[in-house]
């Protein structure tokens, strides 16, 4: 998945803002929980020492019997507490190291300040003191303290869970995230597939709506009424084209007629050269005509006029049989199609233009000497009819233009028919289903290969009149 990618890019803002979420919701649940346990802790300890001091006061004069009260209701060693009653330097009660040893009584130092309370939280113990008023006006302080190891604990257990967890929600939310945008996206991607699969042959395909009556669905019909202006002015250029062509042909013939029959006067010398120039010039101009009528017919949905399986080396051979004597009037030798019998659909009659027209250029354009081969083979579910030849090739720049109209190839005898030969090429295969394309061949001459798509097996047995 590419960075650049609409879906790299929504999972990504998806995963950054599901971080920073996951981050101040750790953040914010470590806090509460940390506020908690200290104000929880704050409450247990405060209440413990105003019971402590509810039970105390009257036996402050008796150590040992306020000692015994305190440890059986109490039991602050086994509960790994901390419970010290003292006033000014005299220390009342004590109690000893709790059985976790997880801190030191002697070792805290006694509270002073401390008022109407004051809690503290050290490293390994929470404390909370007051002072307390005795009936003659003595001031007496109570400590109650408590381990801070199991606050502790819960907190870095809860830190250890967020910390593994966050990674575990971010990378199952990013698989997530990807599925439901890909899923978010298929009717985009039905968009595109089915606008690769439009052609002439099918101009009233239209893109798939999904009827989610969402921006997606407001695209694709925008681009369907886009298609249908498309497809209105392609059909009225096309009869234009087709109209302005079938016109032409009745005045063309008409002035040929006329210069051929002036041909066949007395004329002066100069009269007569400009006759055959014109009348040569005619003749080209017929040829693009016809060439116009085929292509407007090509690029119409009856393109491909019938269905059969047609055998594309008999087409060869038959072709190269017929074309022959072109090539031996030229002096260039034109091999016989090898290759296995491969079978395509479509219009026998269509693509032995096409051949025509492919070794017409070849033996054109290869000098005397040259060599002009064809072959057939299968790849995949494609037949290939490749056409090579040791011409005078096409430059780079050329190659990307070669099939458009009117484009001829500069030579050294300037540029050479009318330009719709390769564009006619074009359309046939493109009426078929198939493609059309050229490189340079090694050693010098161009390699045009045609791509037809196979006869399924209905139509085996089923093959095209001759």
């Amino acid at each position: 998945m590419s960075r650049r990618s609409l879906t790299f890019r929504l999972v990504s803002w998806y995963c950054g803002l599901l971080l920073t979420v996951g981050i101040a919701f750790a953040a914010f649940t470590y806090e509460s929980l940390d506020h908690y346990l200290n104000q929880s802790t704050r409450a247990s300890l405060k209440g413990r020492a105003e019971t402590v001091w509810g039970m105390a006061r009257g036996l402050l004069n008796d150590k040992s019997a306020l000692a015994a009260l305190i440890e059986q209701r109490f039991a602050p060693e086994a509960q790994n507490r901390m419970i010290r009653i003292s006033s000014g330097g005299e220390v009342y009660y004590q109690s000893e190291s709790p059985s976790d040893l997880g801190f030191d009584p002697r070792a805290v130092p006694r509270a002073t300040n401390a008022g109407e309370g004051r809690f503290e939280r050290r490293s390994d113990l929470f404390l909370y003191a007051k002072n307390f008023t005795t009936s003659d006006g003595q001031s007496v302080t109570v400590e109650s303290g408590q381990s801070g190891d199991l606050t502790e604990a819960v907190e870095r257990r809860l830190a250890i869970v967020l910390v593994l967890g966050l990674p575990v929600v971010l990378i199952v939310a990013a698989a997530g995230g990807y599925i439901l945008v890909q899923r978010a996206l298929s009717p985009v991607q039905r968009m595109i597939e089915a606008a690769e699969a439009l052609t002439f042959n099918s101009p009233r395909k239209r893109l798939p709506i999904a009827g989610t009556e969402d921006r997606i669905d407001a695209l694709g019909r925008t681009l369907n009424r886009m298609l249908e202006r498309l497809d209105h002015s392609y059909q009225h250029a096309s009869r234009f084209s087709a109209d302005a062509a079938h016109e032409l042909r009745t005045p063309m013939a008409i002035i040929r007629g006329e210069l051929e029959l002036l041909a066949r006067q007395p004329l002066p010398a100069e009269t007569r050269v400009a006759v055959a120039n014109a009348l040569g010039e005619t003749e080209r101009l017929g040829h693009i005509v016809e060439s116009l009528m085929a292509l407007a017919q090509m690029e119409s949905v009856a393109g491909k006029r019938a269905h059969f399986a047609v055998d594309l080396r008999d087409l060869a051979v038959e072709t190269i049989d017929q074309i022959r004597l072109l090539a031996v009037d030229k002096g260039v030798t034109l091999v016989a199609a090898d290759g296995p019998h491969v079978t395509a659909a479509g219009d026998r009659d269509r693509l032995k233009q096409v051949l025509v027209n492919l070794l017409d250029n070849a033996i054109k354009y290869t000098p005397v000497g040259g060599r002009v081969t064809v072959s057939v083979e299968a790849a995949g579910e494609m037949g290939v009819l490749t056409v090579r030849d040791t011409g005078i090739g096409i430059a780079p720049d050329d190659r990307s233009r070669i099939f458009d109209r009117f484009f001829r190839v500069a030579t050294d005898r300037g540029e050479v028919g009318s330009g719709l030969g390769l564009a006619i090429v074009r359309s046939i295969c493109a009426a078929h289903g198939g493609a059309v394309t050229v490189d340079a061949a090694p050693g010098g001459g161009s390699i045009f290969q045609v791509t037809l798509p196979l006869a399924s097996s209905a139509l085996i047995g089923q093959s095209s009149p001759a």
